[in-house]
C-alpha cells in the first residue's frame, strides 16, 4: 500500500485486490477504469487498486472531445490503447501515456499468483486469451489477447508453463524421455506413414538444434487422456494435444 497527499487529502494506492478487500470487503470495484466515475475504485492495468479523483473531457487539436481521468498514478486519457499503472508520479496533473504495466510485466522476475494460474490453464490446453480472461480481472478480449501473448514471451511464464506440462506428463506416465523414445519409434516403424516420419524427424531436429538458423527451439508437447500402454498402440495422428510450450533461445553472444 502506498499513499500520497493530494489537495490536502491522503490518497491510497493498494498493491492488489486482496489488499484492497482487507480494508473494503464490500465496496464496489470496477475492472475497467476507463468507464469509472469520480470517487469510484478501479483496478489498474497492472492490477493495483486506486480511486478515480477526477473525470472530465478536453478539446483535442482537431476540435473533438477526449475523455480523461486523474488518479494517484497520474492523468490518463480514456483511449483504449492507454494503460494505467506503475508508481505514483511527482506530478499527477501531467498526462501519463507510458506503458507502465507492460514494462512491469516484461521485467518482473517473480510470478504473481494470477500468473501461476494463467500458466496452469495454458499448460492444460486452454487458449492464452481465454486463460487470461479467466484469471485476470478484465473482460476486454483484445486486451487479454495482446497481454497474454506478451506474458508468454517472458522467461518466467515459459518456465511456469514448462513446469506445469512436466507435472501433467508425470501424471499420465509419460516422461520427456518416453516421448522422445515414442517419436523415435515413429521414425523406425517400417510400416509407418512417410508424413508421420517426416514430422517426427523435424521435431527431433528442432530439439537437437539442427536447423540452419541462429535460433534453437525447445519444444514440449503434452498428450491428454492416454496411459503409457495406450500411447504405444495409437498413431501420432490420434493423439490429442493439450498443451504446447516453446522457448526460443538466441545463440548469438551478448555484446560485451
Amino acid at each position: 500500500m502506498r499513499t500520497k497527499k493530494i489537495s490536502r487529502n491522503l490518497e491510497v494506492l493498494y498493491e492488489n485486490v486482496d489488499e484492497f478487500r482487507n480494508f473494503y470487503p464490500e465496496k464496489k470495484l470496477l475492472s475497467d477504469w476507463r468507464e469509472a466515475h469520480e470517487g469510484e475504485w478501479v483496478i489498474t492495468d497492472d492490477f493495483q487498486v486506486c480511486k478515480i479523483l477526477r473525470r472530465s473531457t478536453m478539446k483535442t487539436a482537431s476540435g473533438s472531445e477526449m475523455g480523461y481521468v486523474r488518479t494517484i498514478l497520474g492523468t490518463y486519457t480514456t483511449n483504449p490503447n492507454v494503460d494505467m499503472g506503475g508508481m505514483p508520479p511527482k506530478n499527477i496533473y501531467s498526462f501519463s501515456n507510458k506503458k507502465f504495466c507492460k514494462k512491469l510485466r516484461e521485467e518482473r522476475e517473480k510470478p504473481t499468483n494470477n500468473e501461476f494460474l494463467f500458466a496452469k490453464y495454458v499448460a492444460k490446453g486452454m487458449s492464452p486469451t481465454d486463460a487470461y480472461l479467466r484469471v485476470f480481472p478484465t473482460n476486454r478480449h483484445q486486451y487479454a489477447k495482446e497481454t497474454a501473448r506478451g506474458l508468454l514471451k517472458t522467461e518466467r511464464i515459459q518456465k511456469l508453463v514448462t513446469e506445469e506440462i512436466e507435472v501433467i506428463l508425470s501424471d499420465i506416465g509419460a516422461s520427456k524421455h518416453y516421448l522422445l523414445e515414442m517419436t523415435k519409434n515413429v521414425i523406425d516403424n517400417l510400416d509407418g506413414k512417410d508424413g508421420d516420419k517426416l514430422r517426427a524427424i523435424e521435431l527431433l531436429m528442432k530439439i537437437a538444434g539442427m536447423f540452419p538458423n541462429d535460433k534453437k527451439t525447445e519444444s514440449l508437447t503434452v498428450f491428454q487422456g492416454f496411459s503409457e500402454d495406450q500411447l504405444k498402440r495409437i498413431s501420432t495422428d490420434n493423439i490429442k494435444v493439450i498443451g504446447h510450450a516453446e522457448k526460443t533461445i538466441n545463440d548469438k553472444p551478448n555484446p560485451s
